[in-house]
C-alpha cells in the first residue's frame, strides 16, 4: 500500500544509444498531495512519469514505496492498478459518450456519480448541446467531436473511475485556458486524499500544487512554493 511517499533514489536513465536523461537524480512523491512537474518539450517529463509508474526501469538507482524497495513485477503491477493515467493522446472507443466514460459493462452505472464526473470535467454543456446527449456516438477514433471535447470525456472517465493516484500528462493541452483552470480547480476540490501528478509545459498551471519540480538539462529540480 502507498501510505506516505514514493521515492526515486540516485536514478540514472538513458534510452538505448542516446544521451542520458537523468544521472544520479532524486524525486519524492507524497501521498495525498498534488505534485506538479514542469519542463520544456523533450526535457524528460514523460520519462520521469514512466519511471514513477514502473513503465520503464532505471539503469541505476532504487525506487521505494514507503520503506520498501520495489523489485518484483507483482508489486509493480499492484501499484499500477491504483493509477489512472491520462495523457494528451486520448483513447476513445467507437461507442457513445456515456460508454466512453464508464467503460466497464460489467458494473451497474452509478448515475449520480456519472453526472458529477461530467460536471467536474466541464463536459456537461457540450454534451447537453449534442443531439443524443450521452447517447451520442463519437465515431471512429472520436472523429465526430473535437480534441478538447475528447479530453474532457477522458477526464470525466478519470473522475468516474476514481482511483488513488491520478496522473495528468499534458492531458488538457487541447482545452481552452479558462476551462482548463476550472478543471484543475475541480480536481483539487475533489481530491479526497488522492495523490495527483500534473505535468505541464505551462508553469502557471502548477500554481496550486503542493510540490513543484522542474525538469531541466537532465536534472529534477524541486521548486520553492
Amino acid at each position: 500500500k502507498f501510505k506516505k511517499i514514493l521515492k526515486l533514489l540516485n536514478i540514472d536513465f538513458s534510452y538505448s544509444n542516446q544521451r542520458k536523461f537523468f544521472t544520479n537524480e532524486n524525486f519524492i512523491l507524497e501521498q495525498g498531495k498534488v505534485t506538479g512537474i514542469y519542463g520544456q518539450s523533450g526535457s524528460g517529463k514523460s520519462t520521469l512519469l514512466n519511471l514513477i509508474t514502473f513503465l520503464i526501469q532505471p539503469d541505476k538507482g532504487k525506487i521505494y514505496i514507503d520503506e520498501d524497495e520495489i523489485l518484483n513485477d507483482s508489486d509493480k503491477r499492484k501499484f499500477q492498478n491504483i493509477i489512472t493515467f491520462l495523457s494528451q493522446d486520448t483513447f476513445l472507443i467507437e461507442d457513445t459518450i456515456k460508454n466512453n466514460i464508464i467503460l466497464s459493462s460489467d458494473q451497474k452505472v452509478d448515475e449520480k456519480k456519472l453526472e458529477k464526473a461530467i460536471k467536474l470535467a466541464c463536459a456537461d454543456k457540450f454534451i447537453n448541446n449534442l443531439p443524443d446527449k450521452l447517447d451520442y456516438m463519437v465515431g471512429t477514433h472520436g472523429r465526430k467531436i473535437s480534441s478538447g471535447q475528447k479530453q474532457r470525456i477522458v477526464i470525466a472517465r478519470a473522475f468516474y473511475d476514481s482511483r488513488e493516484i491520478l496522473v495528468l500528462d499534458e492531458a488538457t493541452n487541447a482545452i481552452d485556458e479558462e476551462t482548463e483552470k476550472e478543471i484543475f480547480k475541480n480536481i483539487i476540490k475533489e481530491n479526497n486524499g488522492k495523490t495527483i501528478i500534473i505535468v505541464s509545459h505551462n508553469k502557471s498551471n502548477l500554481s496550486f500544487c503542493n510540490n513543484k519540480y522542474e525538469i531541466k538539462d537532465g536534472s529534477i529540480i524541486k521548486l520553492k512554493n
